[in-house]
């Protein structure tokens, strides 16, 4: 971390991009075991888009990590946190 020519400290871009990796890293791995989980527990992506109101077409981009495509920050990772938390709870039920 160092300061910017304003005195602001911000993270140097080798780190933010590293972190920004690992993030990235953690979050394909946790949609790739909730998509297997939630096909054995028989959810379909109709049912989460009802619940969340999230379109079946963003949900599907989710589970196909393709981030890009879904609205921009922090609607982004709203809509991931609910797909993974629909899962979640659909499993402990």
């Amino acid at each position: 971390m160092g300061q910017d020519e304003n005195g602001i400290f911000v993270m140097n871009k080798n780190q933010s991009s590293h972190v920004s990796n690992e993030i990235q890293t953690a979050i394909v791995q946790k949609v790739k075991e909730l998509s297997k989980l939630r096909k054995s527990i028989e959810l379909d992506l109709k049912a989460i888009a009802s619940m969340t109101k999230i379109s079946t077409n963003h949900l599907k981009n989710i589970e196909s990590f393709k981030f890009e495509k879904l609205p921009p920050n922090p609607m982004r990772n709203s809509f991931i946190d609910q797909y993974c938390s629909v899962i979640e709870k659909a499993n402990n039920n």
